[in-house]
């Protein structure tokens, strides 16, 4: 005799991650392990009591419906949701329409000369203002002076070589990276940026755009993320269906 695996509970049969034609009739060893499997999967959904501790531990107060509304409690609750892996085929196709997810990101590479100060105190910035613009000109004509200027940053700045990167865009926590991300590769800002520190003089050295890995290199890391969609997808429905026993 043959047996079909009963489909699972609500809470866990939740997102449809295989697009395959519908599979042959399992063998008795096949139906058992899925019947396994399934009972595994019921026997580890929190009760009501469970989630409400780990609101509770996670800062999530109020009453129960409250904490059953919180957007946050089901991302604290996706371990406790067993999903089956999904086949390559599913894969594939969230890989295709989510390709941008999976591009790496574009990486920049910089330098500076900070010339470092108290942009309040108004005789210093007009000297320090001055210098940069010098130092700009020179770099305009002729680049390779750099290494030579670079010893004029400030200490922090100097440290590094004056180097920036490779960094990604906002990744860089500096009032002047709106306009070092602002640059084409080869290009010098035109003019001293100010920031608290003092005045940046901003090269971009080298942009390296952000490239999409094939198939085949991130079909595991592909297949994590559709795994952990349908968990938190798990998580949020059997957190709404205890909302709905209230």
């Amino acid at each position: 005799m043959e047996f079909v695996a009963r489909p699972a509970r609500r809470a866990l049969d939740l997102v449809a991650l295989r697009s395959e034609p519908a599979p042959a009739p399992l063998g008795d060893y096949e139906a058992l392990l899925a019947e396994t499997l399934l009972a595994i999967g019921r026997a580890m959904v929190p009760s009501l009591d469970e989630v409400r501790a780990v609101a509770a531990r996670h800062g999530i107060g109020g009453g129960t419906a409250e904490q059953l509304r919180d957007p946050r409690l089901p991302s604290l609750l996706v371990d406790r949701f067993a999903v089956p892996a999904p086949g390559l085929a599913a894969c594939r196709q969230h890989y295709e329409e989510n390709a941008d997810a999976f591009r790496t990101p574009t990486l920049y590479q910089g330098r500076e000369i900070l010339f470092g100060g108290d942009i309040g105190d108004r005789i210093w910035r007009v000297e320090a203002y001055s210098r940069a613009e010098r130092v700009i000109a020179m770099l305009l004509y002729n680049p390779q002076v750099f290494e030579d200027l670079v010893l004029y940053s400030a200490a922090a700045s100097r440290a590094q070589g004056g180097r920036i990167g490779p960094t990604v865009r906002g990744a860089w926590a500096s009032e002047a990276a709106g306009a070092f991300f602002s640059l084409k590769e080869g290009e010098i800002f035109p003019l001293p940026v100010p920031s608290s520190m003092g005045f940046h003089v901003l090269l971009m050295d080298r942009i390296e755009p952000g490239r999409l890995p094939s198939f085949t290199e991130i079909q595991g890391h592909v297949a994590a993320c559709l795994v952990e969609r349908a968990r938190l997808v798990a998580a949020a429905s059997h957190v709404a269906e205890l909302a709905d026993r209230l």
